[in-house]
This record gives structure tokens, C-alpha cells and sequence, in this order.
């Protein structure tokens, strides 16, 4: 009888065991399979919506009563009048802007002006130009950053860097994607103190970004 029973629980241990990698081998297939389908279903919407980047640029820059204040405590008051031109050229793809910021920077560490921008909505294969007025009021800069700034308030031209976020959706045929970040930025822009300036602004494209 020990022996009998010593050999049913081999048994039963061993039957135990297959189950176990049988089970095992079940999920690792199913797993398999899985990532196949979806590999195949993102290769899939790759074909059918062959999704092209956004395009975005600034294609007007204008500062009017720009001025700054000398150091220590240097400011700078400026009012930014800016066109920033967003491209969608894809066929099936439209984008759902919930919200959209800009920034207008001189530098690595100052920021001169914050403007929010209405959101929208931005059909397929459209380019859509938001106009932008940033205000700088006594906005604070360092010391360096305010002498370069009253060099170039002496030359008559002002670069600076433009920065636009937003939060958006994308939709292709009713179906919504989830919500992405999306970064441009803008370098450099160099704006004209002149009041003929704008005739002569060059379109600066942006580098961009979405997570």
C-alpha cells in the first residue's frame, strides 16, 4: 500500500504539472496572438490613413511699444502681434484642439509674454492661421538677457523664440483618439521694430513634438 500510494501521488503531482504548462502554454500563445493582432491592426490604419506630420509655422511677427528697462530689476514691456499657421494635410485624419498656449522666450530663461488661444477644430487636408497678441508687461529678465535686448532694440529687430502647446484629440472616421500633447517650437523669429517690418517678415517653420 506506501507504495501504491507514493505512485498515485507521483501521478497526481505529475498530472498537476502538465496542467500547469499546458495552462502556461495557453497564455503564452494567446499573448502571441495578441500582439500579432495588433501589429496587424496598426499596420492596417497605417495603410488606410497613411497619417502625415502637422505643420506649423509662424508666418507673421510684429512687437509694438517695445521697451525695456535698464538693470538691476530690468523689464521688458512689448505687445506681440503674431500669425501662426497650422497644416493638416492628411485625407482621414481631423484634429480636435481642446486647448492651445503660446509663449514668446528670449533666450534660454526668459519669458516675455503667455497668451491662450481659443480651441477648434481643425478639419482634414486644412490650414488653419490663429492670431496671436502676447503681451510682455514688466515682464522681469536678467541682466544679460536685458543688455541684449537693448542691443537690439538699437538695431531695430528683436529675435526671439516662439513656443505653441496644446492638448489634442485626433479623430478618424467618428472615432477619437486618445489625447496627445502637442509642442512647436518656433526659432528664431526675428521680429522688425520698424512699422514697415511685417512686410518683410520671413515664414519661420517650427520643429514639433507630440507625446
Amino acid at each position: 500500500m506506501p507504495a501504491a500510494a507514493a505512485t498515485t501521488r507521483r501521478d497526481i503531482a505529475h498530472s498537476g504539472h502538465a496542467r500547469r504548462v499546458a495552462v502556461l502554454r495557453c497564455l503564452v500563445a494567446s499573448l502571441v496572438v495578441t500582439v500579432l493582432l495588433a501589429g496587424l491592426a496598426v499596420l492596417i490604419f497605417w495603410l488606410v490613413v497613411r497619417p502625415k506630420p502637422i505643420d506649423y509655422a509662424v508666418t507673421r511677427a510684429v512687437v509694438r511699444h517695445f521697451n525695456v528697462t535698464p538693470p538691476p530689476g530690468a523689464t521688458v514691456n512689448a505687445t506681440f502681434y503674431l500669425t501662426f499657421a497650422a497644416r493638416n494635410p492628411n485625407r482621414r485624419v481631423s484634429i480636435l484642439y481642446e486647448w492651445v498656449e503660446f509663449r514668446v522666450l528670449y533666450g534660454e530663461s526668459a519669458q516675455l509674454a503667455l497668451q491662450d488661444a481659443p480651441a477648434f477644430r481643425q478639419p482634414r487636408r486644412n490650414e488653419t492661421r490663429l492670431d496671436v497678441r502676447a503681451v510682455a508687461r514688466s515682464a522681469p529678465v536678467g541682466e544679460q538677457a536685458a543688455r541684449e535686448l537693448r542691443h537690439d532694440l538699437a538695431a531695430g529687430e528683436v529675435g526671439v523664440d516662439v513656443r505653441m502647446r496644446a492638448r489634442a484629440q485626433f479623430k478618424v472616421a467618428g472615432v477619437r483618439s486618445r489625447h496627445y500633447s502637442l509642442e512647436a517650437f518656433c526659432s528664431p523669429v526675428v521680429v522688425g521694430l520698424s512699422p514697415s517690418a511685417a512686410r518683410s517678415f520671413q515664414s519661420v517653420p517650427c520643429d514639433v513634438a507630440i507625446s
